[in-house]
């Protein structure tokens, strides 16, 4: 499968936490749960990967009410950086 870049990738502190992400942004956002990937942690876990970066700002996605571990932002294959929200 070929990766598209750029991209978000959110990382949350459980599956619960994913899971009501998914609940609140699923028709809002065009994202997908997917395994968090080992270049960022080597624990298991479920991150949203938002794949169009172009149509949204992620400044401005209100998290209330969901908590999360990190937003990276994929910039190429292994080339990533964290974002900082707050």
């Amino acid at each position: 499968m070929v990766e598209k870049y750029p991209f978000y990738l959110i990382t949350f502190p459980s599956v619960h936490h994913a899971l009501k992400f998914e609940s609140n942004f699923k028709g809002k956002l065009h994202f997908e749960l997917i395994p968090v990937p080992r270049e960022i942690s080597s624990s298991c876990g479920v991150a949203a990967k938002i794949l169009e970066t172009e149509d949204i700002d992620i400044f401005d996605i209100s998290f209330e009410g969901i908590e999360y571990e990190e937003i990276f932002l994929f910039k190429g294959p292994k080339n990533f950086s964290i974002v900082k929200i707050k």
